[in-house]
């Protein structure tokens, strides 16, 4: 532990590009998180808190639906990148037609469960949010290849515009009396519109002659690790607010969506570094990937913690001002969700590295950690609504990081005695 603390400090100033990079996106990333609040204060302010909590159900569902159509494909085609180092134009064409199929099944699924969140028989509502899940089927695929090869402006650019656009657009319209199905429309058309430019562009750049490395394995027992994963972090992440909207009603889901958005700002450094650290082990040994983990670790943990207090201390008069008064209950509720951004902030910069160095053990990690906290979210909402999912969010977070921790342990440890064997050979 001593010679721990010793070198944290020149772990914590290594990597300097990576930060830099992980800095630049994240700039990038908040000036789109700031035009993503004024659109959801827009809404909050236009629309009663049972149509918000409406919304903050169908968003939730798009994360959730959105990844599920993904099936692990986003994940085999970042390893194909860090492992060729270049984007393969079959791979990048043959991950967004399988998406763009399963997107198909994920609206219908997103129609369902809204029924049953909300009990409202509306199908416009959520059949309108579920489209934007083609559009995550083509900007998440390509972008995540464009990171892995640590190209970032397309991606901030695309954030940014997105926003503005979806801000403008859909706030005058919102603001003229639209309701949800303005907010609906708005962020489809925007999410579409920028997935197939964003799609076309790297498609464009990427490598049309065949490389020597064959393509990877699109199979379902390929995919099924990452699937698996994939789809229970996503889950994972937004499980607790659908949860709260099916034991507690709308209105509940709308006061917990309110204070969900403060962690979802305070965490975009996190997932930028997480994100960012497939592109500092591109080609290179993957038992250096233990040792990347730890420092991007220990980075967004305390890059989080600063910003992480002053949102708890100020967390009353943050949510009066920015949703109005009905939502200043929820002060507790983001108190709780700001101490479980430290433990999530490690966790998500350790996620793709986990992903891509032992997916079966990434998904036993993943699934493990869904357990968790759909358990304790079943416990504790019931009797303490939103504060209940605060509770079980620092308890899943903390589980989660040391989950993730482990995975890269075990895997380094593994390599390190494979090539201890080997030399002595």
């Amino acid at each position: 532990m001593i010679d721990f603390l010793n070198r944290l400090p020149a772990r914590l100033l290594s990597g300097r590009l990576l930060v830099r990079r992980a800095a630049t996106l994240s700039v990038g990333r908040g000036l789109a998180s700031v035009l993503s609040a004024a659109w959801v204060v827009v809404i909050a302010r236009h629309l009663s808190v049972d149509q918000f909590g409406e919304v903050s159900v169908a968003l939730a569902l798009v994360v959730i639906l959105g990844t599920l159509s993904d099936f692990g494909l986003q994940n085999i085609l970042a390893k194909d990148v860090v492992e060729t180092g270049s984007i393969r134009r079959a791979a990048l064409d043959a991950v967004v037609f399988r998406r763009l199929l399963l997107a198909s099944i994920s609206i219908v699924l997103l129609m369902v469960l809204f029924v049953i969140a909300t009990h409202s028989g509306d199908l416009a509502v959520p059949f309108v949010f579920g489209l934007s899940i083609a559009g995550v089927a083509m900007y998440n695929s390509t972008l995540t290849a464009y990171r892995a090869l640590g190209k970032i402006r397309l991606e901030i650019a695309s954030e940014i515009g997105s926003r503005a656009l979806v801000l403008v657009a859909g706030g005058l319209w919102v603001a003229n009396g639209g309701g949800i199905i303005a907010v609906g429309v708005a962020y489809s058309a925007v999410g579409l519109g920028i997935g197939l430019i964003d799609y076309l562009y790297v498609r464009g750049k990427s490598a049309a002659a065949p490389i020597d490395q064959p393509l990877p394995s699109f199979s379902p027992r390929a995919a099924a690790p990452f699937a698996l994963a994939n789809t229970v972090g996503a889950i994972y992440q937004r499980v607790d607010n659908y949860l709260v909207a099916l034991l507690r009603g709308a209105a509940a889901a709308g006061v917990y969506g309110a204070s969900y958005r403060f962690q979802d700002m305070i965490m975009i450094l996190p997932v930028a570094l997480g994100q960012l650290a497939l592109s500092d082990v591109s080609g290179t040994d993957p038992r250096r990937r233990m040792s990347t983990g730890r420092r991007v670790a220990a980075q967004s943990a305390l890059l989080t913690l600063v910003p992480a207090i002053v949102i708890a201390v100020f967390a009353q008069p943050l949510l009066t001002f920015l949703f109005g008064s009905p939502y200043a209950v929820a002060a507790p509720i983001v108190v709780l969700l700001m101490i479980s951004t430290v433990p999530g902030a490690a966790a998500v910069a350790l996620s793709l590295l986990a992903a891509v160095t032992d997916p079966r053990r990434f998904a036993i990690a993943s699934g493990s950690s869904l357990v968790v906290n759909v358990v304790v979210n079943l416990v504790l909402i019931p009797p303490f609504s939103g504060v209940g999912a605060g509770v079980a969010m620092v308890i899943s977070q903390t589980y989660l990081v040391a989950a993730f921790y482990w995975v890269l342990w075990r895997k380094s440890t593994e390599l390190n005695v494979a090539a201890g064997t080997t030399g002595r050979a």
